[in-house]
Protein backbone atom coordinates (compact mmCIF):
# COMPACT_ATOMS: atom_id res chain seq x y z
CA UNK A 1 0.00 0.00 0.00
CA UNK A 2 1.11 3.57 -1.11
CA UNK A 3 2.07 5.54 1.71
CA UNK A 4 0.18 8.84 2.14
CA UNK A 5 1.79 11.92 1.16
CA UNK A 6 0.17 15.54 1.88
CA UNK A 7 0.95 19.02 1.32
CA UNK A 8 -0.53 22.15 3.09
CA UNK A 9 -0.09 25.42 0.66
CA UNK A 10 -0.64 28.65 2.57
CA UNK A 11 -0.33 32.05 1.19
CA UNK A 12 2.02 34.68 2.81
CA UNK A 13 0.06 37.38 3.55
CA UNK A 14 -2.53 37.17 1.38
CA UNK A 15 -4.42 40.01 0.93
CA UNK A 16 -1.39 42.33 1.27
CA UNK A 17 0.66 40.09 -1.52
CA UNK A 18 -2.37 39.74 -3.91
CA UNK A 19 -2.93 43.49 -4.00
CA UNK A 20 0.85 44.32 -4.44
CA UNK A 21 0.86 41.78 -7.51
CA UNK A 22 -2.05 42.96 -9.07
CA UNK A 23 -0.44 47.35 -7.98
CA UNK A 24 2.69 45.67 -10.00
CA UNK A 25 0.94 44.25 -13.15
CA UNK A 26 -0.83 47.10 -13.13
CA UNK A 27 2.37 49.34 -13.52
CA UNK A 28 2.94 50.74 -10.13
CA UNK A 29 6.18 50.66 -9.14
CA UNK A 30 6.35 50.60 -5.17
CA UNK A 31 5.93 46.91 -3.80
CA UNK A 32 3.93 46.90 -0.80
CA UNK A 33 5.13 43.87 0.27
CA UNK A 34 8.77 45.78 0.94
CA UNK A 35 7.56 48.82 2.75
CA UNK A 36 5.65 49.32 6.26
CA UNK A 37 1.88 48.97 4.86
CA UNK A 38 -1.54 47.06 5.55
CA UNK A 39 -4.44 45.72 3.69
CA UNK A 40 -7.53 47.07 5.52
CA UNK A 41 -10.21 50.12 6.68
CA UNK A 42 -11.04 52.93 4.53
CA UNK A 43 -8.47 55.61 3.43
CA UNK A 44 -11.47 57.67 3.94
CA UNK A 45 -12.74 57.52 7.17
CA UNK A 46 -9.54 55.96 8.95
CA UNK A 47 -11.80 53.46 10.67
CA UNK A 48 -11.36 49.47 10.57
CA UNK A 49 -9.58 46.96 11.30
CA UNK A 50 -5.93 45.11 9.58
CA UNK A 51 -6.80 42.67 7.43
CA UNK A 52 -3.14 42.41 6.77
CA UNK A 53 0.14 43.45 6.89
CA UNK A 54 3.64 43.09 5.63
CA UNK A 55 6.46 42.14 7.27
CA UNK A 56 8.13 45.72 7.56
CA UNK A 57 4.92 46.65 9.18
CA UNK A 58 5.26 44.41 11.46
CA UNK A 59 8.85 44.33 12.54
CA UNK A 60 9.19 48.09 12.72
CA UNK A 61 5.92 48.56 14.59
CA UNK A 62 4.45 45.21 15.80
CA UNK A 63 1.41 45.47 13.83
CA UNK A 64 -1.28 43.13 14.12
CA UNK A 65 -3.50 41.36 12.09
CA UNK A 66 -7.26 42.41 13.79
CA UNK A 67 -5.71 45.53 15.13
CA UNK A 68 -7.77 48.89 14.50
CA UNK A 69 -6.36 51.55 11.95
CA UNK A 70 -6.52 54.57 13.91
CA UNK A 71 -4.11 52.58 16.73
CA UNK A 72 -2.14 51.46 13.81
CA UNK A 73 -1.44 55.26 12.86
CA UNK A 74 -0.90 56.43 15.93
CA UNK A 75 2.57 54.26 16.02
CA UNK A 76 2.63 54.48 12.34
CA UNK A 77 2.00 58.01 10.84
CA UNK A 78 3.30 57.42 7.51
CA UNK A 79 2.48 53.90 6.89
CA UNK A 80 0.56 53.10 3.90
CA UNK A 81 -3.20 51.77 4.23
CA UNK A 82 -4.74 51.05 1.29
CA UNK A 83 -8.54 49.58 1.23
CA UNK A 84 -9.59 45.99 0.70
CA UNK A 85 -10.66 44.87 -2.57
CA UNK A 86 -12.02 41.57 -2.27
CA UNK A 87 -12.98 40.74 -5.85
CA UNK A 88 -9.39 41.03 -6.95
CA UNK A 89 -8.12 38.66 -4.08
CA UNK A 90 -11.21 36.36 -4.89
CA UNK A 91 -9.77 35.85 -8.36
CA UNK A 92 -6.29 35.76 -7.04
CA UNK A 93 -7.63 32.50 -4.90
CA UNK A 94 -9.03 30.85 -7.61
CA UNK A 95 -6.03 31.25 -9.71
CA UNK A 96 -4.29 29.62 -7.10
CA UNK A 97 -6.27 27.15 -6.60
CA UNK A 98 -6.40 26.00 -10.43
CA UNK A 99 -2.72 26.04 -10.27
CA UNK A 100 -2.77 23.18 -7.70
CA UNK A 101 -4.66 21.35 -9.76
CA UNK A 102 -2.16 20.58 -12.07
CA UNK A 103 -0.49 18.81 -9.45
CA UNK A 104 -2.66 16.71 -8.29
CA UNK A 105 -6.80 16.23 -8.54
CA UNK A 106 -7.36 16.09 -4.84
CA UNK A 107 -6.88 19.23 -3.66
CA UNK A 108 -9.29 20.64 -0.46
CA UNK A 109 -9.55 24.61 -0.22
CA UNK A 110 -9.62 25.33 3.35
CA UNK A 111 -9.83 29.07 3.55
CA UNK A 112 -9.58 31.48 0.72
CA UNK A 113 -5.51 31.64 0.84
CA UNK A 114 -4.81 28.01 2.04
CA UNK A 115 -5.48 24.58 0.74
CA UNK A 116 -4.60 20.43 0.93
CA UNK A 117 -3.02 18.45 -1.66
CA UNK A 118 -3.06 15.20 -1.49
CA UNK A 119 0.42 14.20 -3.54
CA UNK A 120 -0.27 10.59 -2.74
CA UNK A 121 0.84 8.45 -5.91
CA UNK A 122 2.12 11.37 -7.84
CA UNK A 123 5.51 10.65 -7.26
CA UNK A 124 6.16 9.31 -10.64
CA UNK A 125 4.75 12.40 -12.48
CA UNK A 126 6.30 15.16 -10.51
CA UNK A 127 8.50 13.86 -8.76
CA UNK A 128 9.18 13.69 -4.38
CA UNK A 129 7.24 15.65 -1.99
CA UNK A 130 9.37 17.94 -1.67
CA UNK A 131 10.86 18.12 -4.69
CA UNK A 132 7.33 18.91 -6.15
CA UNK A 133 6.70 21.48 -3.38
CA UNK A 134 9.57 23.68 -4.62
CA UNK A 135 8.03 23.25 -8.43
CA UNK A 136 4.50 24.46 -6.85
CA UNK A 137 6.21 27.43 -4.45
CA UNK A 138 8.27 28.29 -7.57
CA UNK A 139 5.22 28.07 -10.08
CA UNK A 140 2.76 30.44 -7.80
CA UNK A 141 6.02 32.74 -7.56
CA UNK A 142 6.61 33.24 -11.23
CA UNK A 143 2.93 32.60 -12.73
CA UNK A 144 0.74 34.49 -10.41
CA UNK A 145 3.74 36.54 -8.53
CA UNK A 146 3.19 35.76 -4.44
CA UNK A 147 4.71 33.81 -2.65
CA UNK A 148 3.64 30.28 -0.33
CA UNK A 149 4.75 28.23 2.70
CA UNK A 150 4.34 24.38 2.10
CA UNK A 151 4.38 21.73 4.43
CA UNK A 152 5.13 18.24 3.25
CA UNK A 153 3.93 15.06 5.60
CA UNK A 154 1.99 11.86 5.82
CA UNK A 155 -1.10 13.95 7.16
CA UNK A 156 -3.15 17.03 6.92
CA UNK A 157 -2.37 17.81 10.41
CA UNK A 158 1.31 17.58 10.68
CA UNK A 159 1.48 19.02 6.92
CA UNK A 160 -0.34 22.06 8.32
CA UNK A 161 1.89 22.23 11.03
CA UNK A 162 4.97 22.09 9.22
CA UNK A 163 3.35 25.02 6.76
CA UNK A 164 3.49 27.14 9.87
CA UNK A 165 7.12 27.10 10.78
CA UNK A 166 9.63 29.63 9.27
CA UNK A 167 8.24 32.38 6.64
CA UNK A 168 7.89 33.86 4.30
CA UNK A 169 8.42 31.45 0.70
CA UNK A 170 9.65 28.28 2.60
CA UNK A 171 8.92 24.45 2.48
CA UNK A 172 8.86 22.80 5.56
CA UNK A 173 8.86 18.96 6.09
CA UNK A 174 7.18 16.89 9.30
CA UNK A 175 7.27 13.39 9.24
CA UNK A 176 6.65 11.17 12.15
CA UNK A 177 10.03 10.54 12.54
CA UNK A 178 10.80 14.44 12.91
CA UNK A 179 8.14 15.64 15.50
CA UNK A 180 10.45 15.03 18.78
CA UNK A 181 12.43 17.69 17.12
CA UNK A 182 10.92 19.94 15.12
CA UNK A 183 7.21 20.31 17.35
CA UNK A 184 7.24 18.99 20.51
CA UNK A 185 9.55 21.85 21.25
CA UNK A 186 6.80 24.32 20.31
CA UNK A 187 4.61 26.24 22.82
CA UNK A 188 1.49 24.48 23.12
CA UNK A 189 -0.67 27.22 22.00
CA UNK A 190 1.07 26.84 18.55
CA UNK A 191 -1.02 23.09 18.18
CA UNK A 192 -3.69 23.05 15.78
CA UNK A 193 -7.21 24.24 16.99
CA UNK A 194 -5.53 25.21 20.66
CA UNK A 195 -6.42 29.49 21.21
CA UNK A 196 -4.89 31.88 23.77
CA UNK A 197 -7.73 30.42 26.00
CA UNK A 198 -6.84 26.81 25.52
CA UNK A 199 -3.05 27.20 25.89
CA UNK A 200 -3.36 29.14 29.27
CA UNK A 201 -5.60 26.46 30.58
CA UNK A 202 -2.65 23.98 29.75
CA UNK A 203 0.17 26.38 31.23
CA UNK A 204 -1.85 26.38 34.54
CA UNK A 205 -1.44 22.88 34.61
CA UNK A 206 1.87 22.76 33.92
CA UNK A 207 2.06 22.17 29.94
CA UNK A 208 3.79 24.60 28.39
CA UNK A 209 5.18 22.70 25.03
CA UNK A 210 3.73 20.22 22.63
CA UNK A 211 6.11 17.65 24.33
CA UNK A 212 5.15 18.38 27.29
CA UNK A 213 1.40 17.64 26.44
CA UNK A 214 1.95 14.35 24.02
CA UNK A 215 4.28 12.78 27.21
CA UNK A 216 1.42 12.51 29.16
CA UNK A 217 -0.67 9.64 29.84
CA UNK A 218 -3.86 10.51 28.03
CA UNK A 219 -5.67 9.79 30.78
CA UNK A 220 -4.91 13.75 32.41
CA UNK A 221 -6.15 15.45 29.56
CA UNK A 222 -9.30 13.50 29.33
CA UNK A 223 -9.79 14.43 32.67
CA UNK A 224 -9.05 17.66 32.76
CA UNK A 225 -11.10 18.90 28.89
CA UNK A 226 -12.83 15.47 28.14
CA UNK A 227 -13.00 14.41 24.69
CA UNK A 228 -11.16 17.19 23.35
CA UNK A 229 -8.52 16.97 25.91
CA UNK A 230 -7.91 13.49 24.45
CA UNK A 231 -8.03 15.13 20.54
CA UNK A 232 -5.71 17.60 21.17
CA UNK A 233 -3.63 14.89 22.83
CA UNK A 234 -3.63 12.41 19.75
CA UNK A 235 -2.52 15.89 17.79
CA UNK A 236 0.53 16.34 19.80
CA UNK A 237 1.26 13.23 18.92
CA UNK A 238 0.97 13.58 15.24
CA UNK A 239 -2.03 11.63 14.98
CA UNK A 240 -4.68 12.31 13.00
CA UNK A 241 -7.90 10.83 11.18
CA UNK A 242 -9.65 12.43 8.45
CA UNK A 243 -13.54 11.71 9.57
CA UNK A 244 -14.27 13.54 6.80
CA UNK A 245 -16.89 15.25 9.02
CA UNK A 246 -16.96 18.81 9.64
CA UNK A 247 -16.40 18.78 12.89
CA UNK A 248 -13.90 21.00 14.99
CA UNK A 249 -10.60 19.77 14.54
CA UNK A 250 -11.35 17.75 11.20
CA UNK A 251 -10.46 20.52 9.12
CA UNK A 252 -13.56 21.81 8.83
CA UNK A 253 -14.45 23.93 5.97
CA UNK A 254 -12.59 21.86 3.54
CA UNK A 255 -14.38 21.70 -0.03
CA UNK A 256 -12.75 19.54 -2.69
CA UNK A 257 -15.98 19.47 -4.91
CA UNK A 258 -16.73 15.86 -4.27
CA UNK A 259 -20.65 15.75 -3.59
CA UNK A 260 -22.15 14.02 -0.47
CA UNK A 261 -23.26 10.17 -1.10
CA UNK A 262 -26.84 10.27 -1.78
CA UNK A 263 -27.26 7.29 0.83
CA UNK A 264 -25.48 10.76 3.89
CA UNK A 265 -27.37 10.93 7.19
CA UNK A 266 -26.59 14.74 6.21
CA UNK A 267 -25.24 17.33 3.63
CA UNK A 268 -23.21 20.25 5.03
CA UNK A 269 -20.37 22.72 4.73
CA UNK A 270 -18.64 25.41 7.00
CA UNK A 271 -16.34 27.89 6.30
CA UNK A 272 -13.56 29.97 8.11
CA UNK A 273 -13.89 33.92 7.10
CA UNK A 274 -10.72 36.16 6.66
CA UNK A 275 -11.60 38.42 9.89
CA UNK A 276 -14.02 38.22 12.96
CA UNK A 277 -17.17 38.68 12.70
CA UNK A 278 -19.00 40.81 15.04
CA UNK A 279 -22.69 41.75 13.60
CA UNK A 280 -25.73 39.67 12.97
CA UNK A 281 -25.75 41.48 9.35
CA UNK A 282 -22.41 40.26 8.30
CA UNK A 283 -23.16 36.76 10.33
CA UNK A 284 -26.15 36.19 8.43
CA UNK A 285 -24.88 37.16 4.95
CA UNK A 286 -21.97 34.04 5.93
CA UNK A 287 -24.91 31.67 6.77
CA UNK A 288 -26.77 32.73 3.13
CA UNK A 289 -23.04 32.03 1.24
CA UNK A 290 -23.43 28.38 3.33
CA UNK A 291 -26.81 27.99 2.62
CA UNK A 292 -25.98 28.63 -1.01
CA UNK A 293 -23.56 25.54 -1.20
CA UNK A 294 -25.15 23.39 1.24
CA UNK A 295 -28.56 23.70 -1.08
CA UNK A 296 -27.00 23.57 -4.24
CA UNK A 297 -25.67 19.98 -2.97
CA UNK A 298 -28.96 18.70 -1.64
CA UNK A 299 -30.78 19.69 -5.30
CA UNK A 300 -28.16 18.30 -6.97
CA UNK A 301 -28.32 14.81 -4.69
CA UNK A 302 -32.29 15.21 -4.78
CA UNK A 303 -32.58 14.96 -1.45
CA UNK A 304 -34.36 17.00 1.19
CA UNK A 305 -34.21 17.60 5.16
CA UNK A 306 -35.88 18.48 8.43
CA UNK A 307 -33.91 18.87 10.54
CA UNK A 308 -31.28 22.36 10.03
CA UNK A 309 -27.78 22.80 12.02
CA UNK A 310 -26.25 25.65 12.88
CA UNK A 311 -22.92 25.78 14.30
CA UNK A 312 -19.98 28.62 14.90
CA UNK A 313 -16.78 28.55 16.36
CA UNK A 314 -15.35 31.81 18.10
CA UNK A 315 -12.56 34.12 17.75
CA UNK A 316 -10.42 31.97 20.23
CA UNK A 317 -11.49 28.34 18.70
CA UNK A 318 -14.26 27.90 21.32
CA UNK A 319 -16.94 25.84 19.01
CA UNK A 320 -21.25 25.99 19.58
CA UNK A 321 -23.88 24.01 17.75
CA UNK A 322 -28.08 23.70 17.93
CA UNK A 323 -30.21 22.02 15.59
CA UNK A 324 -33.95 22.15 14.57
CA UNK A 325 -36.45 19.79 13.29
CA UNK A 326 -39.03 21.60 11.14
CA UNK A 327 -42.21 19.93 9.44
CA UNK A 328 -41.44 20.64 6.05
CA UNK A 329 -38.31 19.06 4.48
CA UNK A 330 -36.55 21.13 2.59
CA UNK A 331 -33.70 21.55 -0.38
CA UNK A 332 -34.43 25.43 -0.79
CA UNK A 333 -31.35 27.83 -0.38
CA UNK A 334 -33.66 30.67 0.86
CA UNK A 335 -35.23 28.02 3.52
CA UNK A 336 -32.39 26.88 4.62
CA UNK A 337 -30.61 30.25 5.22
CA UNK A 338 -33.75 31.28 6.92
CA UNK A 339 -33.71 28.38 9.02
CA UNK A 340 -30.27 28.11 9.82
CA UNK A 341 -30.50 32.16 10.93
CA UNK A 342 -32.90 31.15 13.09
CA UNK A 343 -31.15 28.42 15.21
CA UNK A 344 -27.82 30.43 14.68
CA UNK A 345 -30.00 33.80 16.45
CA UNK A 346 -31.11 31.62 19.28
CA UNK A 347 -27.15 30.23 19.90
CA UNK A 348 -25.19 33.65 19.35
CA UNK A 349 -24.22 35.98 22.01
CA UNK A 350 -22.00 38.65 20.37
CA UNK A 351 -19.04 36.87 20.95
CA UNK A 352 -16.80 37.44 17.31
CA UNK A 353 -16.59 34.60 15.26
CA UNK A 354 -14.12 33.45 12.81
CA UNK A 355 -16.11 29.88 11.38
CA UNK A 356 -19.48 29.45 10.80
CA UNK A 357 -21.00 25.92 9.32
CA UNK A 358 -24.55 24.62 8.51
CA UNK A 359 -25.63 21.01 7.60
CA UNK A 360 -29.28 19.60 6.61
CA UNK A 361 -30.50 16.41 7.70
CA UNK A 362 -33.01 14.14 8.28
CA UNK A 363 -32.83 13.31 4.89
CA UNK A 364 -35.48 12.89 2.92
CA UNK A 365 -35.94 11.86 -1.20
CA UNK A 366 -36.35 15.47 -2.55
CA UNK A 367 -38.87 14.56 -5.65
CA UNK A 368 -41.10 12.62 -3.19
CA UNK A 369 -42.31 15.00 -0.44
CA UNK A 370 -45.35 16.28 1.50
CA UNK A 371 -45.74 20.23 -0.05
CA UNK A 372 -46.51 23.00 1.76
CA UNK A 373 -49.94 24.25 0.77
CA UNK A 374 -48.39 27.97 -0.01
CA UNK A 375 -45.29 26.09 -1.66
CA UNK A 376 -44.07 27.97 -4.59
CA UNK A 377 -43.08 26.55 -7.98
CA UNK A 378 -41.50 29.22 -9.32
CA UNK A 379 -38.76 29.69 -6.87
CA UNK A 380 -37.80 25.51 -7.52
CA UNK A 381 -37.45 25.91 -10.63
CA UNK A 382 -35.60 29.07 -10.33
CA UNK A 383 -33.26 27.79 -8.23
CA UNK A 384 -32.89 24.92 -10.55
CA UNK A 385 -31.78 27.64 -13.26
CA UNK A 386 -29.14 29.38 -11.32
CA UNK A 387 -27.50 25.37 -10.68
CA UNK A 388 -27.59 24.79 -13.87
CA UNK A 389 -26.09 27.84 -15.05
CA UNK A 390 -23.42 27.69 -12.29
CA UNK A 391 -22.27 23.99 -13.44
CA UNK A 392 -21.72 25.07 -16.73
CA UNK A 393 -19.91 28.49 -16.52
CA UNK A 394 -18.65 28.30 -13.01
CA UNK A 395 -19.38 29.64 -9.41
CA UNK A 396 -19.26 33.45 -10.52
CA UNK A 397 -21.37 33.68 -13.13
CA UNK A 398 -24.42 34.81 -10.83
CA UNK A 399 -24.66 35.52 -7.31
CA UNK A 400 -26.96 37.73 -5.48
CA UNK A 401 -26.02 41.22 -5.35
CA UNK A 402 -25.63 41.52 -1.60
CA UNK A 403 -22.06 39.91 -1.37
CA UNK A 404 -20.70 42.80 -3.28
CA UNK A 405 -17.25 43.72 -1.42
CA UNK A 406 -18.64 41.90 1.51
CA UNK A 407 -15.35 40.18 2.37
CA UNK A 408 -16.15 36.61 1.47
CA UNK A 409 -17.13 34.73 -1.33
CA UNK A 410 -21.09 34.07 -1.93
CA UNK A 411 -20.60 30.28 -1.93
CA UNK A 412 -18.18 29.86 1.16
CA UNK A 413 -16.82 26.08 0.08
CA UNK A 414 -17.93 25.87 -3.15
CA UNK A 415 -17.25 23.52 -5.91
CA UNK A 416 -14.24 26.09 -7.26
CA UNK A 417 -15.64 26.39 -10.70
CA UNK A 418 -14.57 28.15 -13.34
CA UNK A 419 -11.24 28.02 -12.27
CA UNK A 420 -9.45 28.07 -15.75
CA UNK A 421 -10.46 31.33 -16.80
CA UNK A 422 -9.16 32.45 -13.39
CA UNK A 423 -5.01 31.28 -14.21
CA UNK A 424 -5.37 34.24 -16.05
CA UNK A 425 -5.61 36.35 -13.14
CA UNK A 426 -2.65 37.44 -12.01
CA UNK A 427 0.93 37.35 -14.23
CA UNK A 428 3.09 39.90 -12.96
CA UNK A 429 6.47 38.76 -11.21
CA UNK A 430 7.00 38.28 -8.16
CA UNK A 431 9.28 40.99 -6.38
CA UNK A 432 11.40 39.95 -3.45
Amino acid sequence: MQKSVFMHIDVNSAYLSWEAAWRLQHGEKIDLRKIPSVVGGSQATRHGIVLAKSTPAKKLFNIKTGEPIAAVRRRAPNIVVVPPRFEIYLEASRAFIALLHDFSPEVDQFSVDEAFLDYTGMQNIFGEPVEAAYKISERIKTELGFTVNIGVSTNKLLAKMASEMEKPDKVHTLFPDEIERKMWPMPIGELYMVGKKMADKFNQRGVFTIGDLAKLDVSLPRIWFKSWGEQLWHFANGRYIDTQKRGAGNFQGTSSGHEEDIGAKSVGNSGTIAFDVADRETAHKALLSISETVGMRLRKLGRSGHVVTASYTTFDLQRFCRRKKYPMPTSSTMEIYERAAEVFDSLWDGTPIRQFGISVGDLADGGCRQMAIDQDFRKEALEHAIDNIRGRYGDMSIFRASFMDCGFSHMIGGTMGGVGAARNFLKSPVME
